[in-house]
């Protein structure tokens, strides 16, 4: 039986994480025996994970992420001699890591033990790192100890260009999810718990709260959306530094009411069911899971004109692009989109064929079972 071993830097719910743990069920059901690792369990959900799910799910240290360097160095040294004596015990064919903190520390530990198999990966983006882990990224992708690097997107082999890693070296696989089906029963009861009519409209977010995700331009786009009509609603599914700011800017302009920011969601599937249109307004992109998702249900997707969105959204017979950074913009294109609701529910229609028929999860692990085995 082949050992899988896949890599995560946190526990939290975003999309780098949401592919792991795809990957890793896809990998399950095929019969591969699965390691699904993490290096700490930020938003304290590994329990409920490791139920959700048949194979070993583990987290490694207690480090915690701005706590500053001094402070988690034993942390950090800590958990690497952890994953070794996990990777020597295990002895997997293949590790994947994810997100660049992930590539550097379980990359190395991969090597030290003699994985044969070891890929990195790059989700398009590299916000908040330093300069010299930019730098160190860059040579640790380059040299003997990294396999391949794989690529979600275009863009995020562009940006991988563009930080000096060899074309050579890259691979691109782009993501791939579970189609999320439409259940009118599932719409009610969702519904209702949120204390939604059925006459209500809701406009939904997914996303962590984070700077890049620019949740703020939703929030104000959503004050010049509630003139004259108090039937629509807002909502954000999602946790992070950002909240305390978001908070203050719904309260700012009076819409503790009509917008409500979620927290972190397990049941993002339902949400979606429950769901009018979604808007994902980010400013950074790779190629994002809960767009695809957002789309396999059938939903209108408003989004930024990025480059690994405009892959899953190549025109508007599956969706609306506008550029980034706009909430004027946002507001006047949302407007648009609500007042046609045909137009709607054809790109809804669109968009999920196309998500079923180019971005499954079937085909995108298949291609990744194709890349370690060569």
């Amino acid at each position: 039986m082949k050992r899988v071993f896949l890599f995560g830097s946190q526990i939290t719910v975003g999309g780098a994480q949401r592919v792991l743990l795809d990957q890793a069920d896809w990998f399950w059901d095929q019969g591969y025996d699965v390691r699904a690792v993490f290096f700490y369990d930020k938003d304290g959900v590994l329990r409920e994970w490791s139920l959700q799910h048949p194979y070993p799910i583990a987290a490694l240290s207690v480090y915690q992420r701005g706590a500053g360097i001094g402070k988690n160095f034993f942390g950090l040294f800590h958990g690497f001699i952890h994953l070794i004596s996990m990777l020597r015990r295990v002895r997997p064919d293949y590790f994947e890591s994810f997100t660049h903190d992930a590539n550097l520390m379980g990359i190395p530990a991969a090597w030290l033990c003699g994985v044969k198999g070891r890929f990195a990966s790059h989700h398009g983006q590299f916000a908040g790192q330093s300069r010299l882990a930019r730098k160190l990224h860059t040579r640790l992708i380059n040299s003997k100890m990294t396999t391949k690097l794989i690529c979600v997107s275009e863009r995020a082999r562009q940006q991988a260009l563009s930080e000096g890693i060899r074309e050579e070296k890259i691979e691109v696989i782009f993501n791939g999810v579970r189609p999320v089906d439409r259940d009118p029963e599932v719409r009610a009861e969702l519904r209702k718990e949120l204390g939604l009519s059925e006459n209500d409209v809701m406009l939904l977010s997914v996303g962590r709260l984070t700077p890049e995700k620019a949740q703020k331009h939703f929030v104000r786009a959503a004050a010049r959306l509630l003139t004259g009509h108090p039937e629509r609603h807002f909502f954000i599914a999602g946790e992070g530094p950002c909240r305390k700011e978001l908070e203050q800017e719904i309260a700012k302009l009076g819409l503790q009411d009509h917008f409500r920011l979620l927290g972190s969601r397990s049941d993002v599937g339902r949400l979606l069911n429950a769901a009018d249109l979604f808007v994902l307004y980010s400013d950074t992109e790779g190629m994002p899971v809960s767009l695809m998702e957002a789309m396999s249900a059938g939903l209108p997707c408003v989004a930024s004109d990025l480059e690994g969105i405009a892959q899953l959204i190549p025109d508007e017979t599956y969706g609306t692009l506008i550029p980034a950074g706009d909430s004027e913009l946002l507001a006047e294109t949302l407007e648009k989109a609500l007042s046609d609701p045909q137009q709607c529910a054809a790109q809804g229609q669109a968009a999920a064929c196309r998500i079923r028929e180019r971005f499954s999860l079937e085909a995108s692990c298949a291609r990744y079972e194709a890349l370690f085995q060569s």
